[in-house]
């Protein structure tokens, strides 16, 4: 009998990093902010997009977006 693994979208965090400063070297100090939940498939163009609403909130400089998928593999 063959087993056939599948594929299983469990989760995703959206992440963005923002500049709060400098260290003693002059290199920036980034400050990571997580947001749970995000849909699965959601757009790059809408993440981005709610990412910059975001950042429009603080005074610091956002310098990345991650978007990080948790996905199982399940044997059938």
């Amino acid at each position: 009998m063959n087993n056939i693994a599948t594929i299983n979208f469990s989760n995703a965090t959206l992440r963005l990093s923002f500049v709060v400063g400098t260290n003693d070297k002059g290199e920036p100090v980034e400050k990571k902010k997580t947001y749970n939940n995000i849909k699965k498939g959601v757009q790059a163009e809408a993440l981005e997009s709610v990412s910059n609403v975001i950042a429009g909130l603080t005074s610091n400089t956002m310098s990345k977006i991650e978007l990080n998928e948790l996905q199982e593999i399940l044997s059938n």
